[in-house]
């Protein structure tokens, strides 16, 4: 068989007769494509291997298609770099907008793409590439989610890709996306999406995000490699994912008294500082209660520390059940609490001091201020030196 015949690309470079010059002789497959230097030939969306056959009346160079090896290894290059950027301790959040970039460079068929965090029963568009960045307001329903993804739960569950076509985006939107449906249709690009590519990021069986990967030219898009590499972003967004989980939950740790689950001391500088400003901007005032459970060290000494424990999840639990929205509750020591609430006028915090007192078991005493200034530990100390005198009071003289 003449090499020239094959159904490949191939050139003949050859020495022309009666001359040094080299002239080389493609076959139709190889018209239009530059000669191969280096081992590998990059045409376009295109990878060849190029391999050189000697023959007496010159040299071979057949262009073997390696498109699909070359797209995996760029792809598996990317999600290294991704995961480099966890080791190092990059932000996750920052990480999923680098993982949906380099998912539609190089996912084929993609031209763009978002991710969408799931939080308390809704799908936040957090990470997108393609779209305005005014979708990252948008946001779905576990309910639309799954409609639109279509496949059922099972396969939700498992994190199986399905693809869209042409008009089913347009009629699966215009049903799913009640809420987002204005920001999805004015800055989602509907009407030009040709193929999508939906995955459920799954970790554990838990469905954590969303992925869409979409092309605007192609209802054909998105080949079976398009499918198999796409899977592979979604996993690593999932180990993003459970990463960014963990991270939040030690912060919440380190925030939190783990006896009673309020706020500690950290919690309630942080709190503070917010709240605190939060009140001049509304021209509100911010109530500061410093509380103490009575007789803490005797009900240890006396029914031991699961007595004591219990004493104060109690107050814990009394101090959730009094505040209203805004107001939150710390525990900052043994057995002393902080509360701030915002609004509370100065006249109010002694009516809302008895009504605590009133439906707890245990002896509490409190002391409270309105909040006039920035530094937290002098409204702490003259709160405390407040709670002492109301504490010496209701002892008499």
């Amino acid at each position: 068989m003449n090499p020239l015949e094959a159904p490949y690309p191939v050139y003949l470079v050859r020495q022309k007769p009666g001359s040094q010059e080299q002239e080389v002789v493609r076959n139709p497959l190889a018209e239009g494509l530059p000669l191969p230097q280096g081992e590998i030939l990059e045409v376009g969306a295109k990878a060849y291997q190029v391999v050189r056959l000697p023959a007496c009346e010159g040299t071979y160079l057949l262009l073997l298609e390696v498109s699909h090896l070359a797209v995996r290894a760029k792809a598996y290059q990317s999600l290294l770099q991704v995961l480099k950027g966890l080791m190092q301790h990059e932000e996750p959040e920052g990480l999923l907008k680098d993982l949906i970039r380099e998912a539609v460079a190089v996912v084929p068929g993609a031209e763009a793409g978002s991710i969408l965090l799931r939080e308390r029963g809704f799908f936040h568009l957090v990470a997108q590439e393609g779209f305005s960045e005014r979708l990252l307001m948008a946001r779905t329903s576990l309910q639309e989610e799954l409609f639109w993804y279509g496949l059922g739960v099972d396969n939700w569950q498992r994190g199986r890709p399905r693809v869209l076509k042409g008009e089913e985006v347009r009629y699966l939107s215009s049903l799913s996306t009640m809420e987002a449906r204005p920001l999805f249709f004015e800055h989602g690009r509907l009407l030009e999406i040709q193929a999508t590519l939906g995955l459920p990021i799954v970790l554990e069986g838990e469905v954590l995000a969303t992925m869409n990967l979409d092309s605007f030219s192609d209802p054909e898009a998105f080949s079976p490699l398009s499918l198999e590499l796409a899977q592979a972003f979604a996993l690593e967004a999932a180990l993003l994912l459970k990463a960014l989980k963990e991270r939040q939950a030690l912060q919440e740790a380190a925030r939190t008294d783990p006896l009673t689950g309020l706020g500690n001391r950290r919690a309630l500088e942080e709190a503070f500082s917010q709240l605190i400003q939060e009140a001049r901007t509304l021209g509100e005032p911010l109530a500061l209660i410093y509380w103490d459970l009575n007789g803490l060290k005797a009900l240890n000494d006396q029914e031991g520390h699961a007595a004591g424990d219990q004493a104060l999840r109690s107050l814990a639990q009394a101090l959730r059940n009094l505040s209203r929205r805004q107001d939150l509750a710390f525990r900052i020591g043994g057995d002393e609490f902080v509360s701030l609430h915002l609004g509370l006028k100065g006249e109010e915090i002694p009516l809302l001091i008895a009504r605590l007192q009133e439906n707890l078991p245990y002896s509490v005493a409190a002391g409270g201020l309105v909040a006039d200034r920035e530094d937290l530990g002098s409204l702490l100390e003259e709160a405390d030196r407040r709670m002492y005198l109301a504490k010496r009071a209701k002892k008499g003289p």
